[in-house]
């Protein structure tokens, strides 16, 4: 009976690892489609046949919806099929990601080893590019896996040991992958530098550089930079073969679907301007970007004081939440993100409705990153600038670059703000204002459905407390008078004790009376005699 049971138990728990398997892969394909339709604009009139791609991939490809392929993946894939280093450049969202996995998964169909690395410079890049290549390769039997910081090295070894023909991840974690001996670099035969320009601004070029140099010189390299900074044309000039350049208008700074205006404003008012215009604008989604993790955390804590639901995306943020606040995001739970440049950089939201610049970015092509979130697939979006009087100069600078001129605007007043509060339909409008938990203070909670507790039983609590407060405030008054009542006392019975001390403890003199001619008997006060010491003593001085 008892082996039955764990025979029963065993094929339930593989039932289960099979279901969730399932349901991931659907999810993945639904992301995959989600993210294609934001480049059906960019698209060609030509078939993804006409690529000389394998009937599996054509299969995934058409079950994913894709119809035609974008310019990228029309003019990268033959050329990676025909193993040649492609030197591309273009911006983010382009459909870039297929252009270099259809290919490389076709490469290794039948293989059994690790033949292809993948470098991204952030986590979230790294799996949601790992995601995009489970789906492509589904039913081909090419495996991948993906790797990064702030993730379980033993998981991933596991992953590694395998067999596995991918592997995605980020420059340190590979490195350390390598340098500890987790996976051999002696097969690798295509290597791709995805988003090089921002890796590199990440200051990961010299371990890009030292994993290149571990990697076999007869390999396929294929580069994607959004810009040309002179470490990304030194690696093209020492560690590709006769690279094929391709550049797909990134003189095209950004789109004309994208409004663009900024506010002056003061510097030390920058967190309640921003609270101020997410009220006015009301936008379904928002991120807002600052330049530094501790300028995020502020931030988002001055926005859920706020009652908006507000959420961060950063270095410091472990993988799970990142991924966890990134699927709140994109399934409308959450209102705004606010995030720094490299946590934002390769992710896909789509109909993002609002980027705001709370700080403006010091990189010119960091300013295109952000405004280049919304704005996608041919729909409206906003971008919005706060600007100091210390920043002023640096979007002049901007605007030269992008080749525009941003508008400025003047603050809306309260009124304005009050009249645009009434007047929304958004999602956000109907809900109630959150509170969050931190530390010992109470905000709004983060609850869509409004669980947890109202407002009303908030406010109750909240007197109940109050009360409580005072009841023991008059009890620490009393005690407090009490003992300083009785602290006098002791102060007063010290300083009469020590009189008396000083009185009774004075020692008597010695005296010696004699007699003297003329004032007869007197006292004299006779001088103690000092103890000799031990030599004095000892030589009878």
């Amino acid at each position: 009976m008892d082996e039955l049971k764990n025979k029963s138990e065993e094929i339930s728990e593989e039932l289960v690892e099979e279901i969730k398997e399932e349901i991931y892969e659907e999810i993945n394909e639904l992301e995959v489609k989600k993210e294609h339709k934001e480049h059906t604009d960019d698209t060609i009139d030509i078939a993804f046949s006409e690529l000389n791609l394998d009937a599996t991939l054509l299969e995934a490809i058409d079950k994913l919806g894709f119809e035609h392929p974008t310019q990228v993946q029309a003019q990268v894939i033959p050329r990676i099929l025909d193993n040649e280093d492609v030197f591309v450049m273009s911006e983010t969202g382009s459909g870039k990601t297929a252009a270099f996995a259809l290919p490389i998964v076709q490469k290794l169909i039948g293989s059994s080893k690790l033949r292809a690395l993948i470098l991204t410079p952030t986590r979230e890049l790294a799996v949601q590019v790992d995601k995009d290549i489970k789906s492509y390769a589904k039913g081909t039997g090419v495996k991948s896996t993906a790797v990064y910081g702030q993730h379980n090295m033993n998981v991933e070894l596991k992953e590694l040991r395998s067999g596995v023909n991918i592997v995605v991840g980020t420059p340190g974690r590979v490195f350390d992958h390598i340098d500890n001996k987790g996976f051999s670099t002696k097969d690798i035969n295509f290597l791709v530098l995805d988003e090089a320009d921002r890796m590199l601004d990440m200051g990961f070029y010299d371990q890009v550089v030292k994993i290149i140099k571990k990697i076999p010189r007869d390999r396929v390299t294929m580069c994607f930079s959004a810009t040309l900074p002179y470490e990304i044309k030194n690696i093209s000039m020492q560690y590709m073969n006769n690279p094929v350049n391709i550049d797909l208008g990134t003189d095209v700074k950004t789109v004309d679907s994208i409004e663009q205006c900024y506010y002056k404003v003061d510097r030390h008012e920058k967190r309640k301007s921003l609270k101020k215009l997410i009220d006015y604008y009301q936008p379904e989604s928002c991120m807002v970007f600052c330049n530094t993790r501790d300028e995020v955390d502020r931030v988002t804590d001055v926005l859920r004081k706020g009652g908006i639901y507000c959420d961060n995306l950063h270095g410091a943020n472990s993988q799970f939440s990142r991924t966890k606040t990134i699927d709140k995001f994109k399934d409308k739970k959450v209102q705004v993100v606010v995030a720094t440049d490299v946590a934002a950089r390769g992710i896909h939201i789509e109909d993002l409705e609002m980027v705001i610049n709370y700080d403006v970015p010091d990189n010119k092509d960091n300013y295109v990153h952000r405004v280049g979130r919304t704005g996608r697939a041919g729909k409206k979006g906003l971008a919005v600038n706060l600007v100091s009087s210390e920043s002023i100069m640096t979007l002049y600078e901007i605007e030269e670059h992008v080749g525009i001129l941003i508008e400025e605007k003047e603050m809306p007043t309260d009124a304005q703000i009050k009249e645009r509060v009434v007047q929304s339909t958004t999602v956000w409008s109907d809900m109630k204002p959150a509170v969050y938990k931190h530390e010992d203070r109470v905000y709004k909670k983060d609850d869509k459905k409004g669980r947890g507790r109202s407002n009303k039983s908030y406010d109750k609590n909240k007197k109940k407390h109050k009360t409580a407060d005072k009841n023991n405030k008059k009890k620490y008054d009393k005690t407090a008078k009490s003992g300083k009542m009785a602290n006098k006392d002791v102060q007063t019975g010290l300083k009469e004790n020590k009189k008396t001390e000083k009185i009774i403890s004075k020692p008597k003199r010695k005296t010696e009376i004699k007699n003297v001619e003329g004032l007869g008997k007197v006292e004299f006060i006779v001088k103690e005699k000092k103890k000799k010491g031990f030599f004095a003593r000892l030589f009878g001085l």
